[in-house]
């Protein structure tokens, strides 16, 4: 039997509230915003200039889009030290949800190794937020030797027991012996603010013919254009940077790096048609997660890079 959109969220919803219930420590309670002491202005993190509209709040942040670049970003952010802060204390609850639904993740996984495969030669992988190293199960699978960088401290035990080589610091603060034929980061470079300082600092760990793979929400992507604030995209804290086809690339080529290939994955579309039947898009009773009805079938979705997330590999120009 098909499982329902409402299904499939319902598994997800013990990350979200654990996420949102860690942010009420840093909140306003009076305005609904995060406290001044926590956060900071910023220009926008790929064009760096300062001339943006306000789209909307949400969970204590606020997201704005930049009007010369069309970067969606929060502004303000959290500064670095707050958001260190955050990481190292807040639930494991990813890795469950992972671990729960091995299946859909490990499809993700393998897509993504299929695009990084095609690009580089297998050896070394270095995989930043590692969580707790499911991916690199994944990778060791197809005997990739495995790294991992993790934050959390309790993800961080779980990936050391699988006999991954994994450090808990900053990847600024980390001196390895070695270098990469692919550093990658899923749904974590959208955590990253400084995305330019972060994607030099791969690249300078890339052997020369070394690829930087990252899956990102897609601020371009149908789902979140719809549905906007309604959308799990905008989580209002950590989510800081949301690219789209044309700001990813334009940070890229800022950086020495030139895109190698992309790909859109999840289309989003049962979610899209509860929105549309003015039910909870997560949560209604759609079983259509094939096409929006006199609109776009999941092919062409993907096809014109309108998909939930992207998948980017990125090679020294």
């Amino acid at each position: 039997m098909q499982q329902t959109i409402k299904e499939l969220h319902q598994e997800r919803v013990k990350l979200w509230e654990a996420s949102i219930s860690n942010h009420a420590r840093y909140l306003n309670k009076e305005t609904g915003l995060f406290e001044q002491k926590w956060v900071e202005e910023r220009n926008c993190p790929v064009c760096n200039k300062n001339n943006y509209h306000k789209i909307f709040s949400k969970e204590g942040g606020e997201y704005v889009k930049c009007l010369e670049c069309s970067m969606v970003y929060l502004n303000p952010v959290f500064r670095n030290d707050a958001l260190v802060d955050y990481y190292q204390n807040n639930h494991a609850n990813q890795s469950e949800l992972v671990a729960s639904d091995n299946s859909f993740y490990v499809s993700l996984y393998n897509q993504g190794l299929d695009l990084i495969q095609n690009n580089t030669n297998i050896q070394n992988i270095l995989d930043i937020g590692c969580s707790s190293g499911i991916f690199l199960d994944t990778a060791k699978n197809k005997n990739w030797i495995t790294h991992g960088v993790e934050l959390n401290r309790k993800e961080i035990e779980i990936a050391k027991t699988k006999g991954h080589r994994v450090y808990n610091e900053l990847l600024e603060n980390i001196s390895f012996d070695k270098k990469f034929n692919a550093i990658t980061m899923w749904d974590v470079f959208e955590h990253i603010k400084d995305g330019e300082n972060y994607l030099i600092q791969m690249k300078n760990l890339l052997t020369k013919d070394g690829v930087i793979f990252l899956q990102i929400p897609s601020s371009d992507s149908l789902a979140a254009k719809i549905l906007q604030e309604k959308c799990n995209m905008f989580d209002g804290l950590e989510h800081v940077n949301l690219y789209g086809v044309q700001t990813i690339q334009a940070l890229a080529n800022k950086c020495g790096l030139k895109v190698l290939s992309m790909q859109t994955v999840i289309s989003e579309i049962g979610v899209i048609n509860n929105h549309l039947n003015y039910e909870n898009p997560y949560f209604g009773n759609t079983l259509n997660k094939e096409f929006i009805p006199n609109l776009i079938d999941e092919k062409k979705l993907h096809e014109q890079l309108l998909g939930y997330k992207i998948q980017v590999v990125l090679g020294i120009k």
